[in-house]
């Protein structure tokens, strides 16, 4: 006899991440399409996720998702009046643990405000470092999922991210050069003239399209779809991607390439750089030597003609 339905609430917006220990009025859309792995946990279970407006497309059509909300006041009220067998808060947001607080839940994991301490906690000892600062990540060994999982007291088998959005297009090209990086870490990016270089290695051969679409989701998520393999940066190409399935081969250099070890469809290429800073999260690099200039287009090429077969 099968267990009955439990009611789960899960509270992901975006506006904190894993390595950040700041809270930000830019919305990580990777961060919240990586939580998606925890519903392989709540299949059999109502869910309903409270999210910002910016990631409401991400998680939109999942078909694991039954009550999709728009995290404020209102929706705010709406959790207030119900329980839930579990809820999860997967925001390090003062205000937000706060407001959560007075929703009736039997049984919480995630973040939460201390009376004790005045400040925000874990509630599992394992997943304790979430709350530090970034560089306090530079040992650390497991991915976002293997802690996302410890998180809620599980252990992650391998299960990947999911994503509602309907495919609407078709495979056109090999590969796709998701080059583009976001205003916060510029030292994501890989130099354009290594990019070119990686284009020239593999064209004739192999179609190639340069990145399309990322100022519109939709738009952006086709894209990526209408790819065999992406080339990016660690950036939200390559959640998505992962997502749908792709092939992903991302570059890391500033960040913990950690993070997405192991993560399905990913293949992560740090840094040969031996730099003691690294990964140092800075938005601009102040050393010597800078460590994406040490990923060789012939290694993600090598890699390219790899994933392609």
């Amino acid at each position: 006899m099968s267990k009955p339905a439990r009611k789960v609430l899960i509270v992901k917006t975006g506006y904190s991440e894993f390595l950040d220990r700041g809270i930000s009025t830019t919305v990580s859309l990777g961060d919240v399409l990586i939580c998606t792995s925890l519903l392989y946990l709540y299949k059999h279970d109502h869910v309903t996720w409270a999210t910002s407006h910016q990631a409401r497309e991400l998680l939109e059509g999942n078909a694991l998702i039954h009550e999709l909300l728009i995290f404020g006041s209102e929706a705010l009220e709406k959790l207030q009046q119900g329980s839930f067998d579990l809820l999860i808060n997967l925001e390090k947001d003062i205000g937000i643990s706060t407001a959560l607080s007075r929703v009736k839940a039997k049984k919480r994991f995630g973040f939460y405000f201390s009376d004790k301490t005045h400040s925000i906690e874990t509630r599992k000892r394992s997943t304790r470092y979430l709350l530090a600062g970034q560089e306090n990540h530079r040992d650390i060994e497991k991915n976002a999922l293997e802690i996302l999982f410890e998180a809620v007291g599980k252990k992650w088998d391998g299960q990947g991210l999911i994503l509602g959005h309907q495919k609407r297009s078709r495979i056109k090209y090999d590969f796709g050069f998701n080059h583009s990086v976001g205003s916060k870490w510029p030292t994501k990016a890989w130099s354009m003239d290594y990019w070119k270089e990686l284009e020239r290695m593999l064209e004739g051969k192999y179609s190639v399209t340069w990145q399309k679409g990322h100022t519109h989701l939709g738009t952006y998520m086709n894209w990526i779809n209408s790819c065999r393999v992406i080339v990016t940066s660690d950036s939200l190409g390559q959640a998505i991607g992962s997502a749908l399935g792709k092939k992903v081969i991302t570059l890391y250099g500033p960040t913990n390439h950690q993070r997405m070890q192991n993560v399905p469809n990913v293949e992560v290429v740090p840094s040969t750089l031996k730099c003691p800073h690294m990964p140092c999260y800075l938005p601009f690099c102040k050393f010597d030597k800078f460590c994406m200039d040490y990923i060789s287009p012939e290694k993600v090429a090598s890699l390219c003609l790899q994933a392609i077969k």
